[in-house]
């Protein structure tokens, strides 16, 4: 978790407040932002992500330098 999440996480209710108070559109990077009142949230499929992640581990695991494997990026969206 990055500081930017980590500080979102913890402020999250007071954040979504101030966005309906002064009526400013707001995109969240987490599900959890909209049950708690937000207005959307877009972000990968974590499932999707979770599993590439453990392909990763599991090359690496079996000796794969992580420099050799290619970068890849999410192609699923997810508005759980």
């Amino acid at each position: 978790m990055t500081t930017a999440e980590s500080i979102f996480t913890v402020n999250r209710a007071k954040i979504i407040e101030l966005a309906a108070k002064y009526r400013m559109p707001a995109v969240y990077g987490i599900s959890l932002a909209v049950a708690d009142g937000g207005l959307m949230a877009y972000t990968a499929h974590s499932a999707s992500v979770n599993a590439r992640a453990a392909f990763y581990v599991d090359k690496i695991l079996k000796g794969a330098k992580p420099a050799d494997l290619p970068i890849e990026q999410p192609t699923n969206s997810s508005s759980e």
